[in-house]
């Protein structure tokens, strides 16, 4: 039997297929088009002969052959992870400290669970939030008060380097016997006679108002509240109407507190970037930790969307 010769990048597809259930969400993963993902697969049955995976199927199911392969990912790809992550350390040293400064107060939901992970294989670097929600992180790089922040937006900064996290929705939300839930999309003009209900942060750092009223002329009356399930409440209760993320609010909407609606035909999208000062941004544990947040977040909140430096 001739020799057949399989690498790292199949194995991640394959991973990425499993994970995903779908070829189109597992070419974003691994980020490629789906037609170079498929040719990928197409070249791996070509040399076994064999199929790897079962199409038709939804989600994508695996072949004998395909499970085989799989099984071999689970086995290498941690192995490898571990090792690239030793040479890592032989190369930075493996102690530090990584102070974090956030702007959005739905971060939480998902840094959190990244920050976990990424202490299991860095457990010597010292690991920090920079306590408050803070309206200019970029400032708090520069003056070494915080070493990685979460922006919501890319000025360019002299010694500033910016990396793309993710972009998602952000859904109206009413209470179920609201007027506007009959409505399936809302308009500027819907948010006029509502109470808005919003985190306690300036305008600039509301998308809602910054890309859909302000630019109506629409200032609708205001309410704030520091926590996300107080906003999901007071808006249960009719106090007023809420934008959030679709991630944020899904918990809710499955447990049916409130309805979700889209924001203009187009859709309201945000957006999140990592930032740090340039003479960190290729340490190790600082791209492994941007690497963390991205794949964990892609692996766990439903709807985020890839994003480029614009």
């Amino acid at each position: 039997m001739k020799p057949i010769y399989i690498d790292l990048r199949h194995l991640r597809t394959l991973l990425a297929i499993e994970e995903t259930g779908s070829l189109s969400l597992a070419a974003e993963r691994v980020c490629v088009t789906q037609s170079a993902l498929s040719h990928q697969i197409k070249g791996l049955e070509d040399l076994y002969s064999l199929p790897l995976l079962e199409r038709k199927t939804q989600p994508v199911r695996f072949t004998p052959a395909g499970t085989r392969l799989l099984k071999l990912a689970h086995r290498i790809l941690p192995q490898v992870i571990e090792a690239e992550l030793d040479v890592a350390r032989l190369k930075e040293g493996e102690a530090g400290e990584l102070r974090i400064a956030i702007e959005c107060h739905t971060c939480f939901d998902w840094l959190m669970p990244a920050m976990d992970l990424f202490r299991q294989s860095w457990p010597l670097v010292e690991l920090d939030i920079v306590s408050g929600f803070h309206t200019d992180p970029v400032g708090l790089l520069l003056s070494h008060r915080a070493d990685w922040a979460v922006v919501s937006e890319v000025e360019p900064t002299p010694g500033i380097n910016f990396q793309p996290l993710f972009s998602y929705e952000m859904v109206g939300i009413c209470a179920k016997d609201h007027p506007l839930a009959s409505k399936e999309i809302w308009e500027a003009n819907d948010f006029k006679n509502e109470t808005l209900i919003t985190y306690p942060v300036s305008d600039d750092m509301l998308d809602v108002v910054r890309k859909v009223l302000e630019p109506a002329n629409i200032n609708p009356a205001r309410r704030t509240s520091e926590l996300t399930i107080a906003i999901v409440q007071l808006v249960a209760s009719k106090r007023g109407i809420a934008t959030l993320p679709y991630w944020a609010v899904l918990p809710y909407l499955q447990r049916g507190y409130v309805i979700a609606k889209k924001i203009t035909p187009q859709g309201l999208t945000s957006e999140l970037y990592a930032a740090t000062r340039e003479n960190m941004t290729d340490m190790a544990y600082i791209q492994d930790f941007f690497h963390t947040v991205q794949t964990q977040s892609f692996a766990t909140l439903p709807g985020l969307s890839r994003l480029d430096i614009p």
